[in-house]
């Protein structure tokens, strides 16, 4: 299976402006350097806490907001050296599904409008009749009557505004869609019927999905592989099941444990991390994590690790893991990098 989607050392550092003349006196590391790769039809969740840069890299990625830095590669093709124009044209093969599906509509136009508006701005159908039956088409591939296309947003429930987003964002006849917390606005028994929709139409269409969410059990059910992000860096990345089962970094195990078990006569350890997320305009030296780490050495906090891959695919950014030391750094024991890997 090929890639369809490429991304190399994404970075995205917001300013930090102060006094009379906004002078930059320093920067929030949103993204910091994520590397990603999503094989063309497959599903990558991203995960972590809120504040920690899913929803800034998916936007930086469809350049919905500009990266600091980076390279993203769609089909091939660089993304971020793209012109206005070809960027208008990539949008028909990129798309987003927004987290609150109340502010992400136009309140002041009908639903029909909305799509038909997209269809002709695309020229995606050759009259307005055949726009109109496209319409139709849309509403009932996401589960919503050919007469709701008369209605305005507000009139809908917060599950049926979701499907209108999907309808949306299908209407371009995309290949690629960032779901950007797409179920954690709505009540827990329509999640199940957003997910199990997105799954449908990821089959019947041959997409590719990067999933973003705060939520582990959500993303479970949905992905293929599983990105685990903390202060704009991915931590870990693995296989969805392989990941669940074997979870190798301590803020992996951490989230995992929060999740609950719905078999009462099971019980999972809970581990409770110290402190709060450091700030991302001022990041602890060496790991990012050690503040919070229930494993953390003395070496975490001078050393930074790097994204090491065992060679089964899961990747571990953790000073536990030899693949994970970076070349030239010294161990605990003060032996050289490759003396301990011996």
């Amino acid at each position: 299976m090929d890639n369809l989607l490429e991304v190399r050392d994404l970075r995205k550092f917001f300013p930090i402006k102060k006094g009379l003349f906004s002078q930059t006196v320093g920067q929030v590391k949103a993204v910091n350097g994520v590397n990603l790769d999503i094989k063309r039809g497959e599903t990558l969740g991203l995960v972590g806490e809120s504040g920690c840069g899913k929803t800034t890299v998916g936007r930086s990625i469809l350049r919905l907001i500009e990266p600091t830095s980076g390279s993203v590669k769609f089909e091939g093709k660089e993304v971020t050296a793209m012109g206005p124009s070809e960027m208008r044209h990539l949008r028909r093969e990129m798309q987003i599904i927004f987290q609150d599906p109340y502010s992400s509509l136009n309140p002041r136009i009908t639903v029909g409008g909305m799509l038909s508006e997209i269809i002709k701005f695309h020229k995606l159908r050759k009259n307005d009749e055949e726009v109109q039956k496209r319409v139709q088409e849309l509403l009932d591939i996401v589960g919503l009557r050919p007469e709701y296309a008369r209605r305005y947003p507000h009139e809908f429930s917060g599950g049926q505004r979701q499907r209108i987003g999907i309808a949306r964002a299908l209407s371009v006849e995309p290949k690629f869609i960032v779901c950007d917390e797409p179920v954690s606005a709505l009540d827990v028994s329509i999640q199940s019927q957003v997910i199990n929709l997105l799954g449908d139409l990821q089959r019947e269409f041959a997409l590719t999905y990067l999933f973003i969410a705060h939520d582990l059990s959500v993303v479970e059910h949905i992905s293929d592989r599983v990105a685990v992000m903390y202060l704009g860096e991915i931590v870990e990345l693995a296989d969805a099941k392989d990941l669940y089962a074997n979870p190798k970094h301590p803020y992996t195990q951490a989230l995992l444990s929060a999740v609950p078990i719905p078999d009462p006569r099971r019980r999972r350890e809970r581990i409770v991390l110290a402190g709060d997320v450091p700030s991302p305009a001022n990041l602890p030296s060496g790991c990012y994590f050690h503040p919070r780490c229930p494993k953390v050495m003395a070496d975490c906090k001078v050393t930074h690790p790097v994204l090491g891959d065992d060679g089964s695919g899961h990747v571990t950014r953790c000073l536990l893991y030899p693949e994970s030391i970076p070349a030239g750094s010294v161990t605990m024991n003060g032996a050289p990098l490759k003396q301990a890997r011996a």
